[in-house]
């Protein structure tokens, strides 16, 4: 054992690629004879579990116990179920000579269970031998996006700012316009309502008195007035709405004659010292 232990010291003082290449040598890994990759894999385990054990202040001869322990225990996971490994893990543990103190035993199986329990399903599949993987194969069509204008055909980024308001003044006048049309034609069509409301209220048969008549016509043009000057009120906010967007869209385009005026860009002038 003494041999077992100056070999584990070396290892401990190596770099890991060489500390596996030389616990390599310190074992007969029959368990997975022929198949390096499957070899290679079993040796990593037992590498990683016997550093932990050093670096937590073991003995050695306590190293040396975990490092045959765990060589041992790897291959017997295959077909396992989580639960299984855990308690597994547990009883090698227990039979470590002199026996762990529970703390010890505590850290050391939540390593080794930690080591593996997370890369369960791949260390099952190297364990099995059953290594076949499905490639899945799809291709992606990718669009790239269209190539970039010259320069000499781009825009000033102020002058896009322009053009966009200027648009959205144009769109607003647009809606205002719209509004102002759609409310004539509510108008009229509210006239004509009343008309032939008025109309159908007429008597059918005999004659109405002069007196009928003109309080007939005098409730007729009120009822219209009424409407009109409503109509009128409204439609003159929405002129007015109209009127300070046009000044709007008339005073962008006179900046932007005057930015674009050479005549009227300011020109540095220095001061000579007398």
């Amino acid at each position: 054992m003494a041999s077992i232990d100056t070999t584990l010291q070396d290892i401990f003082r190596m770099k890991r690629d060489d500390g596996i290449e030389l616990m390599s040598r310190c074992f007969h890994w029959t368990e997975f004879d022929g198949d390096d990759k499957r070899q290679f894999l079993h040796q990593e385990f037992v590498y990683e579990n016997v550093m932990y054990a050093v670096k937590r202040a073991l003995p050695w001869s306590t190293v040396a116990q975990v490092a045959h322990m765990t060589k041992h225990l790897l291959p017997k996971f295959n077909g396992l179920k989580t639960s299984e490994v855990i308690r597994l893990v547990k009883d090698q543990l227990s039979q470590i000579q002199p026996r762990l103190s529970t703390a010890q035993h505590a850290l050391l199986l939540e390593f080794i269970v930690k080591t593996y329990v997370p890369h369960q399903r791949l260390y099952q599949a190297v364990l099995s031998g059953k290594t076949g993987l499905k490639h899945v194969r799809s291709e992606l069509v990718i669009e790239t996006p269209p190539p970039p204008q010259p320069l000499c055909e781009g825009i000033d980024t102020v002058e896009w700012q322009q053009h966009q308001a200027q648009k959205g003044l144009l769109l607003a006048q647009s809606k205002k316009e719209a509004e102002i049309t759609e409310l004539k034609k509510k108008t009229e069509a509210q006239m004509m309502e009343k008309l032939q409301a008025r109309l159908h209220n007429l008597p059918v048969k005999g004659t109405m008195s002069k007196q009928e008549v003109e309080e007939l016509l005098r409730s007729f043009l009120q009822s219209q007035g009424e409407i009109i000057m409503e109509s009128l009120m409204h439609e003159a906010c929405l002129t007015e709405e109209l009127l300070q967007l046009k000044l709007m869209q008339k005073s962008q385009l006179m900046d932007r004659h005057v930015a674009n005026d050479p005549v009227h860009v300011p020109v540095a002038t220095k001061i000579k010292k007398k």
